[in-house]
């Protein structure tokens, strides 16, 4: 392994916008040996014709997060509208299944989250079923171990071989009764397993992967264009909102993770709300952003910030200084905002956390693109995996294992495998990738834009 503590094994998700068939991603071999080096899987490009449901399977990466970390946040009535409005109406449910693997002490384990959320009766999307299971990542059986599984509300079963956290399971009992229908297991019992280890040294397994779902969570980031993020339905991972949620367990993690490590700070073009006693780690912060911004932009010479006090923080505006003029940031192109917004996104992910990203290819040009790909593919400690219509990126990712999957409209998933000196780039214009037929010829958009005789005459 990296240094990466945790790797993205498989992805699968039903039930979300147009997906109502189950969409299921792989980064990794079906077997795991210790030979396994995941570098040589960190990178995944999904492509697609438009309306095939990428974007709804980087939202719903969001919205496990949101589910994994925050006890309230199926409470909240706007995210309640956000589950009305994206939940595939055909289904009327969303299903998503999560496989990672994770060390604990030298040995390796594949560790299996699934939940479902549906309506119930009273019209309100609940938690239907979780479920936490695991096994050794080598192991011959696919046959996985149970740590919790929960259905309507109900623990079926918890920890039941973690013999040495008897009390643990009767706490986590009494504190998830009749809450478990509308927050999740690891949500709820975040503080208790936590506080639980600090108290404790425990070298039970069940124990360790119940809170390995936690750091999974926290490692774990997903970006959507501002048309496609329904920011305003959800409290996501760089609102306040949320970093409240995640500065709720400090006190019982400060000894055993540095949380400071999973939070994601997003560098906004327009304006940034810093902490006074954050405001340097935030200068520095844009001292980087800058030298990544001189690379598509030579001739930027440093990003000033602008400042005014409001109350306990500063309302930061980032200013773009040139040889001979200088910019508010919020009135630069489209292309350079959005590389201020991914800047924190792709230092996670060079940093070991796992990123997805959508339209990445959108408004950046294709050589930095490619370029920028090849460096998070040879020196990226983490995961990325997005999504994009550019076929420039196939020449990046064709090096790597498990990189380029296509999702055709009917929403199965194809993934490229090598086949002797064939172009991945080529095949894919040509409409020869199976389930991607560009049957689409320029004659098709004869008469369509030809404007009506009378209209024309007047």
């Amino acid at each position: 392994m990296s240094k990466s503590k945790i790797f993205l094994l498989n992805y699968k998700v039903k039930g979300i916008k147009s997906l109502d068939q189950e969409v299921e991603l792989s980064f990794a071999p079906k077997t795991i040996t210790r030979k396994f080096n995941p570098s040589e899987y960190n990178i995944k490009g999904i492509y697609g014709m438009n309306g095939a449901g990428k974007s709804g399977i980087v939202f719903s990466v969001r919205l496990l997060k949101n589910l994994l970390l925050n006890e309230n946040y199926l409470n909240n009535p706007i995210v309640q509208t956000t589950f009305e409005k994206m939940i595939n109406k055909k289904l009327g449910f969303m299903n998503v299944e999560a496989e990672y693997l994770v060390e604990n002490n030298e040995m390796f384990h594949r560790v299996k989250y699934v939940i479902r959320i549906e309506k119930n009766k009273d019209s309100k999307y609940v938690i239907k079923s979780e479920e936490l299971m695991y096994r050794y990542a080598s192991s011959r059986t696919e046959k996985m171990n149970t740590v919790f599984s929960v259905q309507d509300g109900e623990i079926i079963q918890l920890l039941d071989n973690c013999k040495s956290a008897s009390d643990l399971v009767e706490e986590i009992v009494d504190t998830t009764k009749n809450l478990l229908i509308a927050a999740s297991m690891p949500a709820l019992a975040a503080r208790q397993v936590l506080a639980y280890g600090i108290s404790r040294d425990l070298h039970d397994i069940e124990y360790r992967i119940m809170g390995s779902i936690m750091i999974f969570a926290m490692s774990l980031h997903s970006y959507l264009d501002d048309s496609d993020d329904y920011a305003w339905y959800a409290a996501n991972e760089y609102k306040e909102e949320n970093i409240k949620v995640l500065s709720d367990y400090e006190g019982y993690v400060d000894n055993v993770l540095d949380l400071n490590k999973w939070r994601l700070k997003i560098l906004n073009p327009n304006h940034n709300m810093v902490a006074k006693d954050a405001f340097d780690e935030f200068q520095k912060d844009i001292e980087k952003l800058c030298g990544f911004i001189k690379i598509f932009k030579y001739d930027l010479e440093e990003i000033c910030i602008e400042k005014r006090e409001n109350a306990e923080y500063y309302d930061c505006e980032l200013i773009m200084v040139y040889n001979d003029y200088r910019i508010g940031a919020e009135f630069e192109s489209t292309g350079i905002k959005k590389l201020i917004k991914l800047y924190s996104y792709f230092g996670k992910m060079a940093a070991g956390d796992i990123v997805f990203i959508d339209e990445l290819d959108s408004n950046l040009h294709d050589v930095y693109l490619c370029a920028l790909l090849e460096y998070l593919v040879e020196y990226g400690e983490g995961q990325l995996c997005f999504t994009t219509h550019n076929v420039g990126p196939m020449d990046v990712l064709k090096k790597r294992n498990k990189s380029i999957d296509f999702l055709s409209i009917d929403h199965r998933i194809y993934s490229w495998v090598k086949s002797g000196n064939y172009s991945p780039s080529k095949l894919y214009r040509k409409g020869m990738i199976e389930g991607s037929p560009f049957n689409i010829d320029s004659m098709d958009f004869i008469g369509i834009f030809d404007m009506d005789e009378e209209v024309e005459d007047e």
